[in-house]
């Protein structure tokens, strides 16, 4: 039986097409190539495509759900997130602290995660301590403390924490409304002891809210499937904890049948 999969962290293509539809149809064809059900597809300001244009261009394709990137820090942020939830189809709020510079555990932020908890969406967030993350000073607590400020909101920390993700593991288990995507770190720390903590940080929460996603198109979406099916047989998982991780956690997050 072929594995049913979903991948909870991509974006359209920007670098390659100017057109936010024509990068949508692009996503689909590599979606359909690569054998994934669903994708959630993660909105970015930096792209400089409106958040109307991204909806609309998600439109066409019942597979691809988007996030919309709100800046915690603009005036009309909170009516933003309400449109982009009740007019524009977006399923979740994504937030970037690295790339747009703002403190998670701001004011600002803290009612932002509250709003999409009261709209009944979750919120991913960047938490990949790159150097200019660390530089900024990240802290896997602060996401902590944000998740206990905003205990009706689910909040995914993308990247598992990377090299941090002992931690946010330990974490974790005392915050309910904590959850994981494996996007880019998996991948990317391999030939270290990271990759081990990783499936260590797994097997510890029994491979519950953790979800797989593919950091697309950074990585190509078949190859990244494959490797990350390659990792997870090199460390023994069992087909129903890759079960877990691929599909049945997110499906059940999201409400996809």
């Amino acid at each position: 039986m072929n594995q049913i999969v979903i991948d909870t962290h991509l974006h359209l293509d920007s670098n390659k097409y100017s057109n936010p539809s024509e990068a949508a149809d692009a996503l689909e064809q590599d979606r359909k190539a690569a054998g994934i059900d669903h994708c959630i597809v993660l909105h970015l300001l930096s792209q400089n495509w409106s958040k109307e244009e991204f909806s609309d261009a998600l439109s066409d394709y019942p597979s691809l759900h988007g996030f919309v990137n709100v800046h915690p820090e603009h005036s009309n942020c909170l009516n933003d997130l309400e449109q982009a939830i009740k007019s524009l189809q977006f399923c979740g709020l994504k937030l970037h602290p690295r790339l747009q510079e703002f403190s998670i555990g701001s004011a600002s932020t803290k009612a932002l995660v509250r709003r999409a908890g009261d709209l009944g969406v979750p919120v991913l967030i960047d938490a990949f301590p790159d150097g200019t993350h660390i530089m900024q000073g990240f802290d896997a607590l602060s996401y902590v403390k944000l998740a206990n400020s905003c205990p009706d909101t689910k909040i995914i920390v993308a990247h598992m924490g990377g090299h941090h993700v002992l931690d946010f593991v330990m974490l974790a288990k005392r915050v309910p409304n904590l959850y994981f995507d494996i996007s880019y770190s998996f991948l990317y720390y391999r030939g270290s002891s990271v990759i081990t903590d990783m499936i260590y940080g797994m097997r510890s929460m029994k491979f519950d809210r953790i979800f797989y996603g593919s950091d697309y198109p950074d990585r190509g979406l078949k190859a990244t499937l494959d490797q990350s099916i390659a990792v997870f047989d090199q460390h023994t998982v069992s087909a129903l904890e890759k079960n877990k991780i691929l599909y049945s956690n997110a499906s059940e997050f999201f409400g996809f049948s």
